[in-house]
């Protein structure tokens, strides 16, 4: 009834900033961008957001063990200069712009890591420096049941340094998986 009779209803979403000497840069860079003030705003808060709430609370799918062949097809209009952006980023991670893409998309859905040549070549080494040392320790457990007056002719450091470089080497795959995982989100 007040819009009828020329007063304007009054809006429940809004909220007011005093932005000082930042109102002119704010909306140079909004216009820059071809975005309102408000659409860039939600945008910022959203952003700002989502990096305080945990990783649980985002929403996930499950990855089902059912093989799914990819047929589903979408459209995607980048500028020049974002797509020439994108086959770098791409190439340097050891994908095709596509296969970069549906990587990124499944990383996003799922939370599991998407890797690429650079991190598959990676893990293939940690498999043969992880079986090198699994073979080194048959070779000393075989040593200790079979000849237990041998014992002394290990050192205990040699076994500690073999759990030092396993412990190290662990950590470096974790890293290298959750940094595939993290790339995918936004700084």
């Amino acid at each position: 009834m007040g819009e009828l009779m020329g007063e304007r209803a009054k809006r429940t979403t809004t909220v007011t900033v005093d932005l000082g000497e930042l109102k002119a840069p704010w909306y140079a860079w909004c216009q820059a961008q071809g975005i309102t003030p408000s659409h860039a705003l939600r945008n910022a808060l959203r952003q700002a957001m989502d990096r305080r709430a945990t990783r649980t609370s985002a929403p996930r799918l499950r990855v089902t063990t059912k093989r799914e062949r990819a047929t589903a097809r979408i459209e995607l209009n980048l500028t020049t200069s974002e797509l020439a952006a994108l086959k770098r980023m791409a190439g340097h991670e050891g994908y095709v712009p596509t296969k970069w893409l549906v990587a990124m998309v499944r990383t996003k859905l799922t939370g599991q890591p998407q890797v690429g040549e650079p991190e598959l070549e990676t893990l293939a080494r940690s498999n043969q420096q992880l079986l090198a040392l699994g073979r080194n320790l048959n070779q000393i457990a075989k040593v200790l049941n079979t000849a237990p007056q041998n014992r002394t002719a290990f050192r205990g450091e040699v076994i500690t340094e073999l759990s030092r470089v396993i412990q190290a080497h662990t950590k470096k795959v974790a890293d290298l998986l959750r940094g595939t995982v993290e790339r995918w989100h936004l700084q």
